[in-house]
């Protein structure tokens, strides 16, 4: 039976992975989406989807920053147990005197930072360039409190893989969060749902996809060369076995994000299997999540 502590810490991580996706993925859409799609989408109606994009980004940065506030509790769970957690004497020796509990508060301050640069984003446009400066510093952190601490080619590659499911897997997240207000018309006064609208977008997807679902892959096998160790560890090992896991999981995204291309280039906004491709897509990148919230809290060959 799995340590309740060790639940709590691979959750607390899971919820600060997946958020953090999603923040990248805002950024990405934003800067990267919206732009390429302007011509179908209309530039009257730009504007109101990028305050769509910005309110997810802030909605996903305040989740990362519950989970970082989170993350000290359930850190004080595994060091002292659930009755010593209770105490503020405990959780202030945790967050304020412990090496972890310096770590830690370089990326809860960063991820305040990044909470704040999104709210200003959502009151005026302007601020997007400082909200995605944010979310690449809080991302740069996240090694700081894990496997790769004190290395620094290990954070490097464990911060560049952050990034590009970010760009891939968080993009398409943010992208199916998106909507539209009532009545909306693009050019030519063609009525444009939130369906359309997410389709007209996600064909301007590939082009981004394709090269960070690489970037995703390399870290990952550069990653794995560090940390594995024999490739039978891949199978005698529990952290090899979940790293079996999530490689499977991202072969599954991959596939799906084939046959969604496929649908989505042809723009079939009535075509569900389309719709629950996307949605399958995007369910396979929290478990993604999941599964890489567990992987941090086991110890590596």
């Amino acid at each position: 039976m799995p340590d309740p502590a060790v639940v709590l810490e691979a959750s607390a991580k899971a919820l600060l992975y997946a958020s953090l996706l999603v923040g990248i993925g805002a950024s990405a859409a934003r800067w990267l989406l919206l732009r390429r799609a302007i011509a179908e989408l209309g530039a009257d109606l730009v504007p109101a989807i990028e305050q769509s994009v910005a309110r997810i980004a802030l909605g996903a940065a305040s989740l990362a920053l519950a989970a970082c506030g989170l993350r000290v509790w359930t850190h004080t769970v595994a060091a002292f147990g659930f009755d010593g957690a209770r105490s503020w004497d405990t959780l202030r020796l945790i967050a304020l005197h412990s090496r972890w509990g310096q770590s830690w508060g370089i990326q809860f301050i960063a991820a305040l930072v990044f909470m704040a640069a999104c709210a200003a984003t959502v009151w005026r446009r302007t601020f997007w360039p400082l909200a995605t400066l944010s979310v690449v510093g809080f991302t740069a952190t996240i090694p700081l409190l894990g496997h790769a601490s004190g290395d620094t080619a290990r954070m490097a590659v464990h911060a560049l893989h952050i990034l590009a499911a970010g760009v891939w897997l968080g993009t398409l997240s943010a992208v199916l969060l998106i909507s539209v207000p009532p009545a909306s018309f693009g050019p030519m006064g063609t009525p444009l749902t939130s369906r359309r609208m997410r389709l007209l977008i996600l064909r301007r997807f590939s082009p981004i996809a394709l090269p960070s679902a690489a970037t995703v892959v390399a870290a990952g096998l550069v990653a794995s060369w560090f940390y594995v160790g024999a490739v039978s560890n891949l199978w005698t090992t529990a952290y090899g076995r979940l790293l079996v896991l999530k490689a499977g999981l991202v072969v599954g995204i991959s596939a799906c994000g084939y046959v969604n291309w496929r649908h989505v280039r042809k723009l079939h906004e009535k075509s569900a299997s389309s719709a629950s491709i996307v949605v399958l897509e995007a369910t396979l990148a929290a478990a993604v999540a999941i599964v890489t919230g567990y992987l941090t809290e086991i110890g590596h060959p």
